[in-house]
């Protein structure tokens, strides 16, 4: 197994040309990760995280043209955990979110 420079190098552009272009967006947590590409090589992948915002969630799943039926979700009482995953600019994305569900009826006022 090995890691290029240039696989970095390609996630890194990727995530650093996204945040240049959307600079007026709400800010996720961001970094790169490594996985497993099927010949046996490592590729790196943009991890963006937003927290208590599933309208910024939301937001960056559209800016990164991540499929709506791409998202997957799991809930604990009031609290709900997003995760989409996608391509961006020809480097593999993931999204996530955790945000807190209101009460039903709250108008948040």
């Amino acid at each position: 197994m090995t890691t290029t420079l240039a696989t970095r190098a390609d996630a890194a552009h990727a995530l650093l040309m996204m945040l240049i272009e959307h600079e007026a967006g709400p800010r996720p947590e961001f970094g790169l990760y490594e996985y497993m590409v099927g010949s046996g090589e490592q590729g790196w992948g943009l991890s963006l995280v937003v927290r208590d915002s599933l309208g910024a969630f939301e937001y960056w799943r559209r800016v990164l043209g991540l499929r709506a039926d791409s998202i997957d979700y799991d809930t604990c009482h009031r609290t709900v955990w997003l995760c989409a995953v996608g391509d961006y600019a020809g480097v593999e994305v993931q999204l996530h979110s955790m945000a807190e569900i209101p009460p039903p009826g709250d108008t948040g006022r």
